[in-house]
C-alpha cells in the first residue's frame, strides 16, 4: 500500500493536493528538520566546549585561582561564537517551524498571511469603502488629471 493510498483511506486532504503543494510541503519540512539538525549539532558543541572550558583543579591546587596557562580572551570569543551559532541555530528552527506550519514559503507569502490573520484584508476592504474628505478628494483629482494629461483647470 503506498502513502498516497493510505492518505485518501483515512481521507486526509493531503491525498487530492498537487504534486507541486506536496513537493513545496516537503521542502518546508526539510529546511525545518535542517535546522534542527543544526540546533542539535551546535547544543553539542556547546556542552562540549564548556566541558573543555571547566577547570577542576587536583588535591594539593587551589580552586580560587585558574592556572596561569587560562586565556581569558580566548575563552570569551568561544564562549561569543558558541552562543551566537546556538542562537542562529535555534532562530532558524524556530522561523522555519513557523512557516512549515502556515505554509509560507517567501517573505512576500508571509505578508499575505500576516495580514489575514491580523485582519487586515478585511480592514483595508472597510477603508477602501469610505468616502474621502474633501482635500484628500481635491489632491487625488488633482493626481488623477495630471496623470491623464490635464494640466490646466480650463476645461
Amino acid at each position: 500500500m503506498s502513502f498516497t493510498n493510505l492518505l485518501e483511506k483515512y481521507d486526509f486532504k493531503l491525498a487530492s493536493a498537487s504534486e507541486e503543494y506536496k513537493q513545496r510541503r516537503k521542502y518546508q519540512m526539510a529546511l525545518f528538520m535542517a535546522s534542527g539538525a543544526a540546533t542539535i549539532f551546535a547544543a553539542r558543541f556547546a556542552f562540549k566546549s564548556t566541558m573543555a572550558r571547566q577547570y577542576v583543579p587536583t588535591l594539593f591546587q587551589g580552586n580560587h585561582q585558574p592556572p596561569t596557562s587560562y586565556n581569558f580572551t580566548t575563552d570569551a570569543a568561544v564562549a561569543v561564537g558558541t552562543g551566537t551559532v546556538l542562537c542562529g541555530s535555534v532562530s532558524s528552527m524556530i522561523i522555519f517551524g513557523t512557516c512549515w506550519m502556515m505554509d509560507v514559503s517567501t517573505f512576500k507569502e508571509f505578508g499575505w498571511r500576516m495580514k489575514t490573520v491580523m485582519g487586515g484584508y478585511e480592514k483595508q476592504k472597510q477603508l477602501a469603502q469610505m468616502p474621502l474628505d474633501e482635500e484628500s478628494e481635491i489632491i487625488q483629482n488633482g493626481l488623477n488629471d495630471i496623470l491623464e494629461g490635464k494640466y490646466d483647470d480650463i476645461e
